[in-house]
């Protein structure tokens, strides 16, 4: 054996720390051998400790008998392990870990630790996070703090997932508060702040501390005693009636052991606690919680005892924490004497206080008005801080200008300008005086582009009566014009090219009013092919506005600026198209069958979801703040057809006939199925759930979606219904999936009993995907009102991607909403536009033949019969308009 004496200790030892173990082999007076008695009930390292002792004395314990083979050799290696540790002149490695607190070595630990910086300082980090940082090369605090990046202003902060341990290591280094998200903590007249002590081995609360905040009152301190587990119950009925004094009062408390005991209690004694508990859970504050979610203090911990010292709180003994409350308590009910119960009594209250403490820094750093400057240079909101960039070079004044210069000459344009034309010929002209002279700087949102020639001029009428005053007394000036030109895009059969109108109109003046005016009317500066062709880009190739205004100037030479483009780009949408995206919405919630799925969308500075709706036909879109489904039961109260989704509990409360999309329900099975592949009973259920599919579809795929073929596929439901859900199951999967089943039986066959009803949710999962396209393309960067905007779009081009239709011809005007699709699915009358589109490709010259056919039968139902009078608020000018002639 080793020439270190080995002792119990240090066995034991090991298994708490290795390096535990090699100070205690250095010491001088090693502990004295002993074999203690070991009890029945032991834990389970404490057998492998017994073991390995047992095995390096050559003694055989009654345990070692009884022991498995797979725990003696555990213990053989734990005794390897330690005889070679201790055998070493060097320490092991060691970090900070939850038996630091209990440990004889703890102060000397923590000084060695807290001069290494050691990221294991940082409490509550896992040995597989350690591990994960060590794998990288960061050991200390000051390097993890460097890994911290602020995410983009435009998306929103995160409030939940992993602890940001990059940002408690910047808080640490730079001695600041990180404010991720306020705590939104709402002010309260009365607020309760709670604290309890007790000894966790035996389940017993014996003291129930805390303290009454109201405003302009004096702090009401409280604390129920108990001297025995009897006295328990007695005390928990005085702290309910205490919260029920304050039934609005929220209830802070620090960590899980409150909520924890009390709901031991209400399931100790539910007949006194029950009914009350419901009520009270709501109103429990955890404000431990928000240090993971929303500030970040510098502090190794978030402990109370740490975060309050850090506020500059004291507790009347200094010493105190949880673990030497249990000591005192031992020590009181050994003596019963009074200074123990005080001094717990006080240390509790101060527990209280503390939290008090804390609870008011929250809602100052919440208000943003904290009461003292230094105070407030120390708290750092991260969506303030800078964004650092990897494609700049960061400013270091600190250590001179040296790389900023050097910086500056690798630029693009600069060596254009001061370095490669040098090196030209000198008849050659210089690439930098080559290149075009820039345009004057516009202000955002006005359009720069104005043509000096005109490919087309069109002379507008004289106007014949007086817009204020209605006079016909007006006086033309024949040889005075007023002109304005809009820049277009002609198609023609060998591509596109940049066509400019000029539109004049004579000037007149109303003899009446005085009054000068011309028949020009307010009209785009860019003509309606150019808008469709942005539109179509944005929509179908998800391009930016910067690069459909590049992707013009280069191609067509027409100079439009980004911020005007998206402005009039988006209002020429709305006047045009808005009516025939509504239009569509009306065509969906009109349908036999509607699809229906969701996605999440992240926005500016907050996040929401967009539902598609979707038929084999048309597609229209729809976003919401949150997944809440009350706006679908508004939206569908009166719908009477059938609702195809997915399992999402939301579609369980309307009110229509539903019919569960099959392929999400095969993709889980298929999932769980790779997961447990020798789970026969769970694997039997599966296939055979798939065979009976497999025979509906073969059916689909010969008739087509026909109830007269399908409904024969019932009783081979039932079949399986009978053999494999009225059983018991024993698999956790098995037990899972016919709970399941039972539960939406009815909603998975309901396409059985109905024509033209499919067994997927395919349409609304593609038009999910379309969206799902630009979602990623725009990152978070998006607002609201955009979203919106761009939802009707895509609605317009999802829906002529569903009836065969060019997106763009449709934006051009080539093609309507009416084609390829059944007159019958078009409600109520066509939008204006699209009527007038319908009656001009009928090509009818005469109003008489016009007359005529509105009164015949060919004449559609989307047409109304008096045109004039049905859009005469919706674009109604006059009969020749409606012809085009």
């Amino acid at each position: 054996m080793s020439q270190i004496q080995l002792t119990l200790n240090i066995l034991e030892a090991m298994v708490q720390c290795p390096y535990k173990a090699w100070q205690l082999s250095k010491e001088n007076d090693p502990v004295e051998d002993r074999i203690p008695p070991i009890p029945n009930a032991i834990s389970k390292n404490d057998h492998i400790v017994s073991l390995a002792w047992s095995i390096e004395q050559g003694t055989t314990l009654q345990s070692e008998r009884r022991s498995s083979p797979q725990n003696a050799r555990k213990a053989e290696a734990l005794l390897a392990k330690t005889i070679s540790c201790i055998a070493s002149d060097s320490p092991p490695q060691f970090y900070r870990i939850s038996h630091c607190s209990q440990c004889q070595f703890n102060e000397s630990c923590y000084s060695k630790l807290k001069e290494k910086d050691c990221i294991s300082l940082l409490a509550g980090m896992t040995p597989r996070v350690l591990t994960k940082y060590h794998t990288k090369g960061i050991t200390t605090i000051t390097q993890l703090s460097h890994l911290f990046r602020p995410r983009r202003s435009h998306r929103s902060l995160q409030i939940s997932g992993r602890y940001l341990w990059e940002l408690k290591a910047l808080a640490i280094r730079e001695q600041k508060t990180f404010v991720l998200n306020p705590p939104n903590l709402t002010g309260n007249p009365v607020s309760i702040f709670l604290d309890f002590e007790g000894l966790p081995d035996e389940r017993f609360q014996y003291l129930l501390g805390g303290v009454v905040i109201a405003d302009g009152a004096t702090p009401e301190p409280f604390s129920f005693w108990s001297d025995s587990q009897g006295q328990e119950r007695e005390n928990f009925v005085k702290l309910f009636g205490l919260f029920t004094r304050y039934p609005d009062a929220p209830i802070y408390h620090y960590g899980s052991y409150e909520t924890k005991a009390l709901k031991q209690v209400v399931k100790q004694w539910p007949e006194h606690f029950k009914q009350e508990w419901d009520i009270i859970e709501k109103r429990m504050v955890n404000l431990l919680g928000y240090l993971r979610t929303h500030v970040y203090p510098p502090t190794y911990g978030n402990g109370l005892k740490e975060v309050a010292n850090f506020l500059g709180f004291q507790w009347t003994e200094p010493e105190a924490n949880g673990v030497l409350s249990m000591e005192w308590r031992k020590q009181w009910e050994a003596t019963r004497s009074q200074s123990w119960k005080e001094k717990l009594i006080q240390y509790n209250q101060d527990d209280c206080v503390a939290l008090q403490r804390v609870h008011q820094w929250l809602c100052d750093l919440d208000n943003g008005d904290e009461q003292e400057n230094s105070q407030k240079e120390n708290v750092q909101r991260v969506s303030e801080m800078k964004k650092h960039t990897p494609y700049k070079l960061r400013a270091n004044v600190e250590f001179g200008e040296d790389f900023q210069v050097i910086n500056k000459a690798a630029y693009f344009n600069y060596q254009r300008d001061k370095i490669y034309w040098r090196n030209q010929p000198k008849s050659q002209t210089p690439a930098a005086i080559s290149r075009k002279r820039k345009s004057k700087h516009k202000r955002k949102g006005e359009r720069i582009w104005k043509p000096k020639r005109a490919n087309e001029i069109v002379i507008l009428p004289a106007i014949e009566k007086c817009p204020r005053c209605g006079s016909k007394r007006l006086y033309h000036f024949p040889k005075m014009k007023a002109s304005t030109k809009q820049t277009d895009l002609k198609f023609t059969a060998s591509g596109i090219r940049r066509h400019v109108i000029e539109y004049q109109s004579p000037i007149s003046d109303c003899r009446d009013c005085d009054t000068r005016m011309t028949h020009r009317k307010s009209r785009w500066g860019y003509g309606p092919n150019l808008f469709a062709l942005v539109i179509y880009y944005h929509v179908n190739y998800h391009l930016s506005n910067e690069m459909i205004a590049k992707l013009i100037q280069e191609q067509y030479g027409v100079k439009i600026g980004r911020t005007y483009l998206t402005t009039a780009k988006n209002k020429w949408w709305i006047k045009t198209w808005e009516s025939d995206a509504e239009y569509i919405r009306e065509i969906v919630l009109n349908s036999p069958v509607v699809h229906i799925d969701d996605t999440s969308m992240p926005l500016k500075g907050q996040s929401g979801y967009v539902w598609a709706f979707a038929t084999t036909h048309s597609v229209f879109y729809h976003y919401t703040p949150t997944r809440n489904s009350d706006f679908l039961r508004e939206m569908l109260k009166d719908y009477r057809g059938i609702v195809v989704s997915d399992f999402f509990p939301g579609f369980e409360t309307l009110e229509v006939t539903r019919q569960k999309c099959l392929i999400h329900l095969i993709r889980d099975l298929n999932d769980d199925l790779f997961k447990v592949p020798y789970d026969e009973e769970y694997r039997l259920m599966v296939l055979a759930f798939g065979k009976l599919l497999r025979s509906i579809i073969e059916t689909i795929d010969r008739h087509g979606l026909q109830k007269a073929y399908l409904e024969k596929h019932s009783e081979e439901a039932q079949g399986f219904y009978q053999t494999f859900l009225e059983v018991d199951h024993t698999s956790e999967l098995s037990v899972k999936y016919s709970k399941r089943l039972k539960k939406h039986w009815d909603e998975l066959w309901t396409f059985l009993h109905y024509d033209g009803v499919p067994w997927n949710n395919n349409n609304a999962e593609a038009a999910v995907k379309a969206f799902a396209q630009k979602r990623r393309g725009v990152k978070g960067m998006m607002r609201e009102q955009g979203l919106r905007e761009y939802l009707q779009m895509l609605t317009v081009a999802q829906t002529c991607r569903y009836r065969n239709l060019s997106f763009l011809d449709y934006l051009r005007g080539k093609c309507g909403i009416w084609e390829n699709v059944p007159p019958s699915t078009l409600p109520g009358y066509l939008p204006f536009n699209q009527a007038r589109l319908y009656v001009r490709s009928l090509q009818i010259k005469r109003e008489a033949e016009l007359h005529e056919w509105e009164k015949s039968e060919k004449r559609p139902s989307f047409i109304p019969s008096n045109p004039a009078k049905h859009y005469r608020e919706h674009g109604w000018v006059s009969r020749e308009d409606w012809l085009g002639s």
